[in-house]
């Protein structure tokens, strides 16, 4: 008479199969859950940036054409170059503030630094070159151009009479792009 049952290979047979389901489901989810991680890592790279992009957007476009005296006589504060740009603008974040303040944006040690500070300041040309915060560590390259009253795109805006009309940006990780400066308009 036959028991009924498994053998011990029928039960070793089973297990191994089970094991390997098993092993095959587990690769799976950590397979998904590691793409559900990078995708959310990079939508919060881009996301950030994208608020970045807009913030600096906003302040270039709020650019005050603010005249200090220097050696030349009246210029508009408002310098940059090809991975740095300084400026003074109406856009603040508290109303407690001056109405003015200014900023400057520069790529320090492979990261965005920004540094601001209120108007007046009687010593604004020495406090642009300072350190700063930094603002974005994922943005290691900046490039910047200005156009000028003629049409011209120039690497270059040092202490001049009037504001540019467009500075052209480009960072790591997001298009280029163009802000025009309302300011920096003259009527012809």
């Amino acid at each position: 008479m036959r028991e009924k049952g498994f053998t011990l290979l029928e039960i070793l047979i089973a297990i191994t199969i089970l094991s390997l389901i098993a092993v095959i489901i587990g690769g799976s989810v950590r397979l998904g859950i590691r793409a559900w991680e990078k995708g959310e890592a990079g939508i919060d790279g881009s996301q950030r940036l994208r608020v970045l992009s807009e913030r600096l957007s906003q302040q270039i476009k709020s650019a005050y054409p603010y005249e200090i005296e220097t050696e030349d006589g009246k210029v508009v504060a408002f310098g940059g170059g090809p991975d740095s740009l300084w400026f003074v603008t109406s856009l603040t974040t508290h109303a407690a503030e001056s109405p003015l303040k200014w900023v400057s944006y520069s790529v320090k040690d492979g990261a965005l630094v920004v540094k601001e500070g209120r108007l007046p300041d009687k010593k604004l040309l020495e406090m642009v070159s300072e350190k700063g915060v930094v603002l974005a560590p994922e943005v290691s390259e900046l490039s910047l151009e200005y156009l000028s009253r003629e049409g011209r795109w120039e690497e270059s805006w040092d202490l001049k009479e009037s504001l540019p009309q467009a500075v052209r940006i480009s960072m790591s990780g997001i298009p280029s792009f163009v802000v025009s400066i309302p300011a920096g308009r003259t009527e012809t």
